[in-house]
């Protein structure tokens, strides 16, 4: 496609016409780099040869320029003539070289040989037409420019037409010859410009279409520049690139195209370019428009004839990057450093100057206020590994010992936000930082949370000693700072706080402690968070408790600063069982948190909705967001918090029946210090129930009571982080005593009664199992009351159940019936599958809503002589059967074969006259099947 090109190519044609008829003449193409001259060279070349015409042609170089007579050489001893001519060409050429090296030659001889070659020329077009072709004159050696001036004043009245191209910023590299070309009276110069848009429009519409060209071409003019090279590689990608919805495309065609016009500037342009391309927009604008002695109005002017540049940079972003991956890397960093003065003395944005500064490599003390003012500009954007980046350079260059340590800590705060494990490295600096004096007190708390949050307690607990002493000898600020940290330990991990205090803080009485917003609190809100979830470990839920955490959260916008005591304040209505508002600020928090697309924000807050699910029966929803959480968060990264994630999941897991992946969650390796915090006691409590699930009662009580007893030794309020007694009495039911576990309810339900309804009503459910019947009905019911009051479905479907069975013990079938299917709708809407399995073995696939086996009559109950006809064991298996436990899953659950079970099962079927699983009663009545149930470890969840 020779679009643009019309026109010149024309006048190239007419004045070769005019000189067959003995008119000769000299033409001139002028043009930037990448004009299109060759190509109308090589398309006029075709014509010439058709024509019949003899056709000599050189290209100048700037290699080649020290190569005397070398232009000379290429166009005659490339001539398809007979070869006397070209022998006396040659003979004549090296006679010049020989003059030129001679001391004394003769000064006539080089005019011989210059007249001997022109007549060469013009003997030949006596014979045939003769176009002379040199490309890039102006690169030329000054022997050959000396000959073809000597030819052009010869070729008015000869056969001959010398065609010259010449790049246009390089004039003045051959003055004297040019002068000698445009004085001749038949001299004619064709001046290339760059295309138009609307040329451009029609090189597109010839390769892609009308209907892109319409709506592409002013872009891809604009990207070009009009330079037919980078116009024409923009249609090349283009046409490439899938799809039909097409818009402009700078791919590999583009970006070779642009190397390639670099190549042809000359070496000051050339690294002028270079520059632009890693000054970037702003600087690069500055750069442009002032006078320096890196800046000619040559280089200039031949960035934009090529039409790479406009008066700001680059004109396409591909074309800075292809530009920029050219430059030398031992110029880079140099670049860079030139462009961060130029910014600064222009007094352009820090963060703008700290990029480049950033780029040159390590930057020089002037930069460090600079690179902290940028960095805090990066916190403010919320763009936290900006941010970390900035204050390590300030860091690394800084010389004053006490500004680095701060920047340093700001930096720890910062990668926190990015990923925990990031401030890891550096807490050992900071804390020698902190012995030496180089932070004050007040900065200590950070310094202490953050080894904490990664399980170093041995060197939180010597940090905080540090700073108790310190703050001794200080003001009224650090003796407050040291204060919230007693706060703030006495709800995250006590036995850190008693082993950097072991006298006591003078207690004041609970109202004091109780924060409805006191005074004394509200001017820092740290405190009052922290105050906040204390009072509830200590004192239950109070409602001033509620009322300072919600005040904490108005108060607190979602920030880096603000994140740990909207933690905290959350923690305190979650605990105070204010579920309802809990969830409503989370949701709101989270939502804030995704679109600041921060993974450790979002982590730790979906981590916290998942265990509002939890409570409020929505597994699903709770094992979804662990998983998040454990994904977005590494668990390396998580420190001392997994314990929370780990725990919502291994409880939602383990309700849902889906044993092998709960187990696959215990087997994740977990701190050891995360013991001593509330997280640790949350793992130990749903890992307890995993074991109660699996059969492995012993050792499911064992984990109970370590909750209590870590509890009560902390002087938590019992039920508040886990209800321990209600569990470790449903582990003794399961290992067959009653006994031991009628206490343990007996006091959870005197310590929990309207403040706790969820405790209250599991703890009753469970000791209704150990009473006659009529008896259970009622307190059954009344559990089911409280239940229904509070939320919590899938306690809700276990006491319902419970009561469903209860109810056809007692001969009620209908009412059992009606019962029973409330429960399973519950557990279904709760993916409680255990649960659905043992009140509905069959249940009908496909169908919206499951139905029971048989609709018209309750569930059949064994007659007593009927029970007592089957073996303890035989029970068990029975009630496994029953619920729709496969034999390698009820094998798997009482730790017997797989053969032993289906032995158990023929006896089964023979006393119980059946022929199949799915005619087995659901249920079974008696000691025996209540303790066969209790072995089955159904999960009753809840905190």
């Amino acid at each position: 496609m020779f679009v643009g090109r019309r026109d010149q190519f024309a006048e190239l044609v007419e004045a070769l016409s005019a000189s067959r008829s003995g008119e000769g003449s000299i033409v001139l193409l002028s043009g930037s780099a990448a004009a299109g001259k060759t190509a109308i060279l090589q398309k006029f070349q075709r014509a010439s040869v058709e024509s019949a015409a003899a056709f000599l042609k050189a290209s100048g170089s700037t290699q080649e320029r020290g190569l005397r007579f070398g232009v000379m050489r290429q166009l005659l001893m490339r001539m398809r003539v007979p070869s006397a001519a070209c022998e006396r060409a040659r003979a004549l050429l090296d006679e010049g070289l020989r003059a030129l090296d001679e001391a004394h030659a003769d000064p006539a001889a080089g005019d011989r040989v210059m007249f001997g070659l022109c007549e060469v020329v013009l003997a030949l077009s006596e014979a045939v037409p003769v176009v002379v072709v040199v490309d890039d004159v102006h690169e030329a050696d000054a022997e050959s420019l000396r000959c073809l001036n000597y030819l052009a004043r010869r070729v008015s009245t000869a056969r001959v037409m010398v065609v010259l191209t010449e790049r246009s910023d390089f004039r003045m590299a051959y003055a004297g010859a040019r002068a000698g070309f445009t004085r001749q009276p038949l001299f004619r110069e064709i001046r290339l410009r760059g295309l138009t848009t609307g040329e451009v429009r029609e090189l597109m519409a010839a390769e892609l279409g009308e209907a892109v060209a319409d709506s592409l071409a002013e872009e891809c003019a604009r990207v070009s520049g009009g330079n037919p090279l980078l116009a024409t590689a923009l249609v090349e990608d283009l046409a490439a690139a899938p799809g039909e919805d097409r818009r402009l495309v700078t791919g590999e065609s583009f970006g070779f195209a642009v190397v390639d016009c670099l190549q042809r500037l000359n070496p000051e342009s050339t690294e002028l370019a270079h520059r632009l391309a890693v000054y970037g927009a702003e600087a690069s604008t500055l750069t442009l428009g002032q006078s320096c002695a890196r800046v000619t109005a040559r280089t200039v002017t031949e960035l934009r004839a090529v039409g790479l540049v406009t008066d700001r940079g680059f004109r396409s972003p591909a074309a800075a990057a292809a530009v920029r991956a050219e430059v030398p890397a031992e110029d880079v960093a140099r670049y860079h450093r030139e462009a961060a003065v130029l910014l600064r003395d222009a007094g352009a944005e820090p963060r703008l100057i700290a990029d480049h500064l950033m780029a040159a490599g390590q930057p020089e003390p002037w930069a460090v206020g600079l690179l902290q003012e940028a960095a805090q500009t990066a916190l403010d954007a919320f763009d936290f590994a900006g941010a970390v980046g900035l204050f390590e350079a300030a860091h690394r260059a800084s010389t004053d010992p006490g500004q680095a340590a701060r920047l340093l800590l700001w930096r720890s705060r910062a990668a926190w936000q990015v990923d925990p494990v990031l401030a890891l490295s550096r807490l050992p600096e900071l804390t020698a930082a902190l012995e030496a004096g180089q932070l004050p007190v007040r900065e200590a708390s950070s310094l202490i949370k953050d080894l904490f949050w990664h399980g170093c307690i041995d060197e939180a607990a010597r940090v905080l000693e540090l700073a108790v002493d310190l703050s001794a000898a200080s003001g009224e600020d650090d003796v407050a700072e040291i204060h919230y940290l007693r706060t703030w330990l006495s709800a995250m991990c006590p036995p850190l706080l008693e082993r950097a205090f072991p006298e006591p803080e003078a207690a004041p009485p609970a109202e004091a402690r109780r924060p409805a917003v006191p005074a004394n609190v509200a001017a820092d809100t740290r405190l009052q968070a922290a105050t906040t979830l204390s009072s509830v470990f200590k004192d239950g839920p109070v409602p001033s408790a509620v009322s300072g955490a919600e005040h904490v959260l108005e108060r607190s916008p979602l920030g880096p600063v603000t994140l740990e005591h909207v933690n905290l304040a959350l923690m305190a209505l979650f605990y105070a069982d204010e579920l309802d508002r809990a969830q409503a600020w989370c949701e709101e928090l989270f939502a804030e948190a995704r679109s600041r697309a921060i993974p450790t924000w979002e982590a730790v807050l979906v981590a916290f909705r998942a265990q509002i699910h939890i409570v409020s029966g929505d597994l699903h929803a709770a094992e979804t967001d662990c998983a998040h959480a454990l994904e977005w968060l590494a668990p390396r990264s998580w420190g001392l918090g997994i314990g929370r994630p780990l725990a919502s999941s291994v409880y939602a897991l383990t309700a849902m029946g889906r044993y092998e992946e709960a187990q696959a969650r215990l087997a994740q390796p977990v701190p050891e210090a995360m013991f001593q915090t509330p997280f640790g006691q949350q793992y130990l409590y749903a890992r307890g129930y995993y074991l109660l699930a699996t059969g492995r009662f012993r050792a499911a009580h064992g984990d109970f009571m370590a909750c209590g007893q870590s509890l009560q030794r902390w002087g938590i309020d019992p039920g508040t982080v886990v209800p321990w007694r209600t569990a470790t009495a449903e582990a003794w039911l399961a290992l067959g005593e009653p006994k031991r576990a009628v206490p343990l309810l007996e006091k959870e339900l005197a310590l929990h009664g309207a403040s706790r309804p969820r405790i209250h009503g599991k703890a009753l459910r469970l000791l209704a199992g150990t009473v006659e019947p009529r008896r259970r009905l009622q307190m059954l019911r009344q559990a089911v009351t409280g239940l229904e009051a509070c939320g919590g479905k899938l306690e809700l479907a276990y006491a319902l159940a419970d009561l469903g069975r209860t109810h056809h013990v007692l001969g009620q079938s209908s009412r059992a019936r009606m019962v029973i299917q409330r429960a399973y709708r519950l557990a279904k809407q709760c993916s409680a599958e255990p649960l659905c399995c043992s009140l509905l073995p069959e249940v009908q696939t496909g169908e919206e809503e499951a139905q029971p086996r048989a609709v018209t009559a309750g569930p059949p109950a064994l007659a007593p002589s009927e029970e007592e006809a089957l073996t303890e064991a035989e029970q068990r298996v029975a009630v496994l059967a029953a619920e729709g436990h496969t034999n390698r899953e009820i094998a798997r659950r009482l730790y017997v074969t797989v053969s032993t079970v289906e032995q158990h099962l023929t006896k089964i079927f023979r006393k119980l006259n059946v022929a199949r699983r799915s005619d087995l009663p659901l249920l079974v009545t008696g000691e025996k099947a209540t303790r066969s149930l209790a072995s089955y470890g159904r999960p009753a969840m809840g905190w």
